[in-house]
């Protein structure tokens, strides 16, 4: 294959420039639509779990759920009283009314009069809207009407599902081109700072750009099967640009440097083939199984972000592997053009890196020391850890509306929706008045339940209204409308519908307490599904932990074998696996400091959290290793070809340094870059996600490569390299 490869970028280098052009220019025009495309949907659920399937039992049977979108009414007018008086609710109705022909149906406090629907000042209600069509007609109804509706006595503003998933698309649309603005200018500097010359740099940067439009082309065709939203175009353009430019760094400079020492450019390229193209490869691979092992996690978010993601690194690579040889036999000698004038022309040896590989291989027992006290001192937050139950409105895209109706839900409602909904699924022979029973007496064990407020349920119960009075009055058609309304809205004739008010928020441990306190409830007959804000969220943690251990098998198992099959090695694969996890580490007690415990925020405005989700955690556990994993590629492919020729440990370490540190420094801060733009993000879990790459990315690339890495490898000495024999049948060849 290599062969092949050469001939054809050696002597038919246009043939492979035009042709990706041509490929490119189709994929850029496909790749186009996928913004309009994306949605969201259950993303951040478990699929399989009880609370799912009681959503779905809940939905084919009453066709939606409890929580849809929202249309949330503020007192203007002092005139109209309080929230739930006929004055006020008359207004709610009046404005509400050009909506009702749009919409599948409208629930408020007008049809069910629960406390839930008045805010707790009394200033405010809201109307649950069940629209039809796609999230973006629903959004584009809903937004027509909030601008057309009257608004001289009640202030209306518009929220829930579809209208977060389409700001926070247009929010991630509008902040992706912001950061690519921003981004593309400051890499095209630092890259000729790096190179010394403007044509190399537009290189690298050039491949990014080509990355990010086959990736995007490919993500738009896996929304045809994987639901890909706005947090995996995100990762796309990350993974996309950070490692399209890690990878043709890698290659112009090992292009450059083969180009100084044999003044050839085709044997030039040939080399850049045998050598960088093969740890390109291997890098993308292993990056390539981190991303996939997302997939082991029950969750459609995170599975549209592996195979999103791994898409952007199969395409970083491709292009890197197949095309830049070309574009750099073509370039030749003219890849050194529009020399920057202050900038010394690179003579391959690096003082620095020089004075940084003799110490830490002179010295390993103070640099592993001197690492462990950093390592312990920086992992303290960590001890403060806590996982939060699920995510609450300071997630959702600050500056919109979704964010505005969602914080007053949670902070001036005693609950913004039920924090649990359970349906009970009755055998088709039951009677009325034997649902009317069954309904009773699930509500009566509810009622008995910790930190319950409120039974929303087909029968009922209040204060001086029992069981056998309800039933009575059913079977004499005397119910009054409202109790009959509600009935009705909550009973099909295989099912009966429980809403439950929590007098605590649905991500506390109480909400917990009361989740699993109601899955214990037996009725006498049916299925019993618990779900609901409280469900997802625990049903949700509990998935992501159970799924931990798989993932760490897939990653674990991959780079070992990866890693051993490149280097010959049995040690350094181990080593790196358990190295690698320490720039984890210290992200994450980063990520609890600033976000859980504050410690900037007075400063930097980034807002805080109660608890940290699990969500943000496992994205940048599973990107943030396999970027570690590819640095690993960078410098142990390089140590291990200095070890072939020279059989010194010690010389491999140093060379390893030598010639790579600048390009793991350089292509890190480039990363760092792409990532730490998205911190900027309005979405604080974008936020989260970009922070705590940044982190992990420097620490990486400046701690554990300079310092770690080195010291660790110089004491282990030979050891290092051990591989039993077969290994050796199987290894990578480096000649």
């Amino acid at each position: 294959m290599t062969e092949w490869l050469k001939k054809v970028t050696v002597n038919h280098p246009w043939l492979v420039i035009g042709s990706a052009a041509f490929l490119i220019g189709i994929m850029g025009w496909y790749g186009a639509g996928l913004f309009s495309e994306i949605k969201t949907s259950d993303q951040f659920t478990a699929s399989g779990t009880d609370s799912m399937r009681a959503k779905q039992v809940i939905e084919d049977k009453f066709g939606t759920t409890p929580s849809a979108d929202i249309v949330l009414f503020e007192l203007k007018d002092s005139t109209l009283g309080l929230a739930e008086g006929d004055a006020y609710q008359a207004e709610v109705i009046k404005i509400l009314h050009p909506l009702t022909g749009k919409v599948n149906k409208i629930e408020g406090y007008f049809t069910q009069p629960s406390s839930a629907f008045i805010s707790i000042d009394k200033t405010m209600t809201y109307a649950v809207v069940e629209g039809k069509g796609t999230e973006r007609e629903i959004y584009q109804t809903l937004l027509d009407f909030k601008n057309n509706a009257d608004q001289s006595k009640l202030a209306v503003t518009i929220g829930g599902t579809s209208v977060v998933s389409q700001q926070m698309n247009e929010t991630v649309s509008r902040d992706l081109t912001r950061t690519e603005l921003i981004t593309l200018p400051i890499l095209l500097i630092l890259l000729a700072v790096f190179f010394g010359s403007v044509v190399a740099a537009l290189v690298p940067l050039g491949i990014g750009v080509v990355t990010i439009i086959g990736a995007f082309a490919i993500a738009r065709v896996v929304n045809h099967f994987v639901l890909v939203d706005h947090y995996a175009v995100n990762v796309i353009t990350i993974l996309g640009i950070g490692l399209a430019i890690d990878y043709a760094l890698l290659s112009v400079n090992r292009f450059r440097e083969e180009l100084r020492a044999h003044g050839s450019v085709p044997r030039a390229v040939r080399l850049v083939i045998d050598t960088s193209g093969r740890t390109v490869f291997f890098s993308a691979v292993t990056v390539i199984a981190c991303m996939l092992s997302l997939l082991v996690f029950p969750m459609e978010f995170l599975h549209s972000i592996a195979i999103g993601g791994s898409s952007a690194v199969l395409v970083a690579m491709l292009f890197t592997v197949l095309v830049l040889p070309s574009v750099l036999m073509v370039l030749g000698e003219r890849i050194n053009a529009w020399h920057l004038p202050f900038i010394k022309k690179h003579t391959g040896v690096s003082r620095f890196w020089n004075t940084v590989a003799n110490l830490t291989t002179k010295h390993p027992i103070v640099s592993a020391l001197s690492a462990l006290v950093i390592i312990v001192v920086a992992c303290v937050p960590i001890g403060q850890f806590k996982l939060a139950g699920g995510m609450d409105y300071r997630y959702v895209a600050s500056g919109t509306s979704g964010r505005d109706v969602a914080q007053k839900m949670q902070n001036d409602f005693s609950i913004q929706s039920p924090g649990i909904t359970a349906v009970l699924v009755l055998p088709n022979s039951m009677t009325a008045r034997q649902q009317a029973n069954a309904s009773c007496e699930i509500t009566e064990k509810i009622q008995q339940l910790p930190h319950v407020k409120e039974v929303i349920s087909p029968t009922r119960l209040q204060p001086g209204l029992t069981c056998d009075m309800f039933i009575a009055m059913q079977q004499q058609g005397a119910l009054p409308a409202p109790l009959a309304a509600l009935y009705d809205q909550n009973a099909k004739n295989d099912a009966l519908r429980f809403s439950v008010v929590l007098d605590v928020d649905s991500s506390t441990a109480e909400a917990e307490d009361a989740l699993l306190a109601m899955r214990e409830i037996k009725p006498r007959s049916g299925e019993w599904l618990v779900g609901g804000t409280a469900a997802y969220s625990y049903d949700t943690n509990q998935a992501y932990l159970q799924a931990i251990p798989a993932a760490l098998l897939v990653i674990g198992v991959s780079m070992f074998v990866l890693l051993s099959l490149l280097l010959a090695s049995v040690t350094i694969p181990i080593q790196a696996i358990v190295i690698n996890g320490i720039s984890l580490a210290i992200s994450f007690a980063v990520l609890v400091a600033i976000f859980q415990l504050g410690w900037i925020d007075a400063l930097t405005k980034w807002g805080t959290v109660d608890g940290i989700v699990m969500t943000p955690l496992v994205l940048i556990a599973a990107i943030a290793f396999g970027l570690a994993m590819d640095y690993s590629v960078f410098l142990y492919s390089r140590m291990f070809e200095v070890y072939q020729k020279t059989n010194n440990p010690t010389e491999a370490v140093k060379q390893g340094i030598i010639k790579t540190g600048p390009i793991i420094s350089a292509a890190a801060v480039m990363v760092f870059v792409v990532i730490i733009a998205f911190a900027s993000s309005s979405v604080i879990l974008m936020r989260m996600i970009g922070i705590g790459l940044g982190v992990a990315v420097l620490v990486d690339a400046f701690f554990v490569r300079l310092l770690l890495v080195p010291s660790v490898m110089t004491l282990l000495g030979r050891a290092s390299w051990y591989a039993p024999k077969w290994l050796k049948w199987l290894q990578v060849r480096h000649e």
